[in-house]
């Protein structure tokens, strides 16, 4: 990326014919390839944000097989063939831009457990030795004690005492820990005070979270989401671990400057806090759009400009998730409809992996994170228009023309109604209604005859 002129990198990707970063607004690319393809995915991803900027909003999946003996099919349209194409690797997508604005936000249902640490010794992707970082740890167990403290009412006795014992054992944990030690040592320790389904997740998959740059100190990880700040840490996978000396590496193609005294924290995935991490998620973005409406409000040089409702979700969740993962079915498109009622579609797949970026923190550009593709984790792609025109929707248009019609018609026998009560009201009725019925004689030559006439 870099070494090639933007031409010759457009034309071997497909992209020639696609305008360049010369826009009002960011472009919008949704992608999908096979697994073989994943090698190439940092590369070409890098290169989507070097041509296209930094600002170009890349999302999708890796596609999905039966088992790892059949290769995924990608189709591909185009304008200029009569057919798709069938493709057995590589990556396919869309390139869209204009009057177009996609907002994007990646789940991981990563909990975090253990206190805090600091890097001792490191260099590149690898984390060689930690030491507990004590005042951020009882920032965190403070802010943790006062979200307890709110659900205690709710809890019997055996929890609370559960929780105090939970407690007691962590601060054992961490007294041990302010002493430098390996990174595998300390994730031991760490282990032995989760229960038994943490401690499950955690021999599956070591995960550790490097702290990004913070402007917001809000400790809760849930509480920064619902407040719209985004994450305090980026989580990633162990790569390898050294059972000689104790280090970890790191994705090398993700990390690659770790420094001394970065803060880490180790994870691991719970269902419960993935479920409170999406209800918080889409809470922060109700209050994001909240506070932009008001500001827009407010602002008398941007009354011309309108914050647009989104109008179409897509959802690209990996296979880990979903049923299996949360235990209800459609639990994050169900979400996703509860905080947006007024949603006209939702649509996605389950997929090997997804591609998104960490939503930025502070609102700063220069702390958005690169787009990767995440392991375990859904991303979330909310489409609207960038100028803020409302978007036409067919549905909506024929329900407001049969609306319409039945108004006119509505009308019509309202005024049909108004004449005939008018004309009838001129009628001799009685106090039953009835019409009052007369007689009178009319004499029609010598023959004398008699007959009723009705009103």
């Amino acid at each position: 990326v870099g070494r090639v002129p933007t031409s010759v990198w457009k034309n071997s990707v497909g992209l020639s014919k696609f305008p360049s970063i010369e826009r009002d607004t960011p472009p919008v690319f949704l992608l999908t390839s096979s697994p073989s393809f994943q090698k190439e995915a940092d590369d070409f991803l890098s290169g989507i944000s070097f041509h296209y900027g930094s600002d170009a909003s890349v999302v999708g999946g890796i596609a999905s097989t039966v088992s790892s003996l059949t290769r995924a099919r990608l189709f591909r349209y185009s304008s200029t063939a009569d057919a798709p194409t069938t493709l057995s690797e590589g990556c396919v997508g869309v390139a869209m831009s204009g009057d177009i604005k996609c907002e994007t936000q990646v789940a991981k249902g990563t909990k975090p457990v253990g206190g805090i640490y600091r890097i001792v010794a490191g260099n590149k992707s690898t984390i060689q030795a930690i030491v507990l970082d004590e005042t951020a740890t009882q920032e965190v167990v403070d802010a943790d004690d006062e979200e307890e403290k709110e659900d205690d009412d709710d809890e019997d006795e055996e929890e609370i005492a559960e929780k105090k014992s939970k407690a007691a054992i962590m601060a054992a944990v961490y007294a041990k820990a302010t002493i430098p030690k390996p990174v595998l040592a300390e994730a031991n320790f760490v282990m032995k005070s989760l229960s038994d389904d943490d401690q499950a997740s955690m021999r599956k998959a070591i995960l550790i979270g490097l702290e990004r740059s913070m402007s917001k100190t809000t400790p809760n990880e849930l509480l920064r989401l619902a407040k719209g700040e985004g994450y305090r840490w980026r989580v990633y996978q162990v790569a390898n671990a050294s059972m000689k000396d104790g280090s970890v590496t790191l994705p090398p193609k993700e990390v690659t400057d770790i420094r001394p005294n970065t803060r880490v924290r180790f994870f691991v995935r719970d269902a419960a806090f993935g479920r409170k991490e999406i209800q918080a998620l889409w809470t922060g973005y109700k209050k994001q759009k909240l506070e932009q409406t008001l500001l827009l409000s407010m602002d008398s040089r941007s009354s011309s400009v309108k914050n647009s409702d989104p109008c179409m979700a897509f959802v690209w969740s990996s296979l880990d998730r979903g049923d299996r993962f949360f235990g209800t079915p459609s639990y994050e498109s169900k979400t996703i409809s509860k905080f947006l009622p007024n949603l006209p579609a939702v649509g996605g797949f389950f997929a090997n992996g997804v591609i998104g970026r960490i939503n930025k923190d502070d609102n700063n550009s220069a702390q958005k994170e690169n787009v990767a593709v995440h392991g375990s984790a859904t991303t979330y792609a909310l489409l609207s228009s960038a100028s803020g025109r409302p978007i036409y929707y067919p549905k909506t248009k024929a329900d407001d023309k049969a609306s319409s019609l039945s108004e006119e018609e509505s009308n019509n026998d309202n005024e049909n109604n108004e004449a005939a009560s008018t004309s009838s009201s001129s009628y001799p009725r009685d106090e039953n209604g009835e019409l009052i019925l007369k007689r009178r004689e009319i004499h029609s030559g010598r023959a004398l005859t008699v007959s009723t006439v009705e009103w």
